[in-house]
């Protein structure tokens, strides 16, 4: 960035002084730094302030001249100035790589962001013809090593002091389960739940704001709970909400077509007398979508017969929370 601002200079220089000294003036006083939020959660799995510092961030900004994004037409965006620098957070203050990076006197610069995981990264592209960037990710395979991915855009932002508050958005669907006894004399326990025949990777527009999934249905989920049962243990027909601290499982957004299933797995028991062990699969083909940034929870109703397995998902979106690090 320093030797494009000297070549910027030294073409000013060309022109008339005047200008040359604004420009110089700008490139001391008007550093690009950078703010960060990201929408509230319950979990520390989840991306909030705290785990995106430890993270850091990938960013890449565009500088469209007097060109809105709202007006860049297929290529406009051309060759990034900010090109995959990374983001760290230290001495409370939000860090780039490569700096310092400077703003240009008067353009719109657009700035597209994603969450830095070193041990499940994404795949940033700005294909040739394409507007919009674009990011792929392919969602890990336990829920252990699942991560909330979070992006972020800010779009059209012109020279300031300040720093530039970018707006972190989760970009997967979170999912949890809850477990209600069919029978009030009997109780349950449960050994395994999983999602199974999902997409596992996808492509997310940061123009659309929506993924394309990937065409192969073969991923399996499970969820973290123990083999024996003892995590979820049914008595009767209470209900229990599945939410340990690393328990959501973070997935690919997409439509439920006919191979998705949740499989769930559990003993039946009169008292303390085992009755019965079944396998039961609910089918989601054509329930609700997976949309980037919901949260959604399967309640499974338990049967002695293990046929009546009901499903009632819940949406809601993530909350926002105060920026930190500006």
């Amino acid at each position: 960035m320093k030797k494009i601002l000297l070549v910027a200079l030294a073409a000013a220089g060309m022109v008339s002084c005047s200008q040359n000294e604004e420009i110089e003036n700008a490139a001391q006083k008007a550093e690009i730094k950078v703010g960060t939020v990201v929408s509230k959660t319950t979990r520390a799995a989840i991306t909030d302030i705290d785990a995106l510092a430890k993270e850091g961030f990938t960013v890449y900004a565009y500088n469209t001249g007097s060109t809105a994004m709202t007006a860049v037409e297929a290529g406009g965006l051309d060759v990034a100035f900010m090109n995959g620098v990374k983001a760290t957070f230290t001495a409370n203050t939000w860090n780039l790589s490569d700096g310092p990076h400077y703003w240009p006197l008067n353009d719109k610069v657009q700035f597209f962001a994603y969450a830095t995981y070193a041990t499940n990264p994404a795949t940033y592209t700005l294909a040739a013809g394409d507007i919009y960037p674009t990011v792929a990710y392919t969602v890990a395979a336990t829920a252990a090593d699942q991560k909330d991915f979070v992006v972020a855009t800010a779009l059209d932002k012109t020279k300031t002091t300040d720093a530039i508050t970018l707006q972190f958005i989760h970009a997967l669907t979170q999912v949890n389960f809850s477990v209600q006894g069919g029978n009030a004399n009997l109780n349950y326990k449960v050994s395994s739940i999983s999602i199974e025949g999902v997409a596992g990777s996808g492509v997310y527009s940061f123009g659309t704001g929506k993924w394309t999934a990937a065409t192969e249905k073969t991923a399996v989920y499970s969820y973290p709970i123990s083999a024996d049962g003892s995590d979820v243990a049914i008595v009767g027909t209470e209900v229990k909400d599945l939410a340990q601290t690393d328990g959501a499982l973070m997935l690919m957004p997409q439509e439920m077509t006919a191979s998705a299933i949740i499989k769930i797995k559990y003993s039946v028991f009169d008292g303390a007398t085992l009755i019965d062990e079944l396998t039961s699969n609910v089918e989601l083909n054509g329930k609700t979508a997976w949309a980037a940034g919901s949260k959604l929870r399967y309640t499974l109703t338990l049967a002695s017969e293990g046929a009546a397995i009901s499903f009632a998902p819940e949406v809601g979106p993530w909350a926002s929370e105060t920026p930190a690090g500006n």
